[in-house]
């Protein structure tokens, strides 16, 4: 792939990228220079290191996000790749449900949310920046992906953990790196009034 041979002085052999991690990895193609979601797949375990981890979290965006077709070789000049670096989740333990909003940090917290084995859903702590969420709608947007109802997060038989991340991202597709802070994302999706 044309992609890889435009990276200079890789040393995939550094230690600290043999160290066991967590990451996702999100695709997404260039719209006239707006972007659209392509694929995003990742891992909440530190099941392998972390040149590993993303490796395989690469791959399965581009070819098996269940949302989207594989993604194809012509696509490749208009794809923006963004890795981001999870911390282990934490879960949020709250006397009364009501109070969790107020103890997630937006622009500093991704969630989960899981009920039983059959339900869980993730989102990144750039997710609720880029939408200009605040953390109620960040809540139940989170219980939506895990295919539970809105407002799950005040069952107490649904588990709620926070993490913490931070991205790596090319700043147009095939060009330079940044690294960035969810909360130095800018808001991309505005609410309809």
């Amino acid at each position: 792939m044309k992609r890889i041979n435009q990276i200079e002085n890789l040393d995939v052999n550094d230690p600290i990228l043999d160290k066991y991690g967590i990451a996702f990895v999100t695709l997404e193609t260039d719209v006239g220079g707006n972007y659209e979601l392509r694929g995003c797949i990742g891992y909440i375990e530190a099941v392998a290191p972390i040149k590993e981890v993303v490796s395989r979290a690469a791959i399965a965006a581009a070819f098996s996000d269940p949302r989207f077709d594989p993604l194809s070789e012509s696509e490749m000049d208009k794809i923006l790749i963004e890795i981001t670096i999870l911390t282990k989740p934490e879960p949020i333990n709250a006397l009364k449900r009501e109070e969790i909003p107020s103890m997630i940090s937006i622009g500093t917290d991704g969630l989960i949310i899981e009920k039983g084995i059959t339900h869980a859903g993730l989102l990144l702590p750039q997710v609720p920046v880029e939408y200009c969420w605040e953390s109620e709608t960040f809540l139940a947007e989170t219980c939506i992906k895990a295919g539970l109802m809105p407002d799950c997060w005040l069952d107490k038989s649904v588990s709620i953990k926070r993490f913490q991340g931070l991205i790596i991202r090319e700043t147009s597709p095939g060009r330079g790196v940044e690294i960035v802070k969810p909360s130095e994302v800018k808001c991309k999706y505005l609410p309809k009034s």
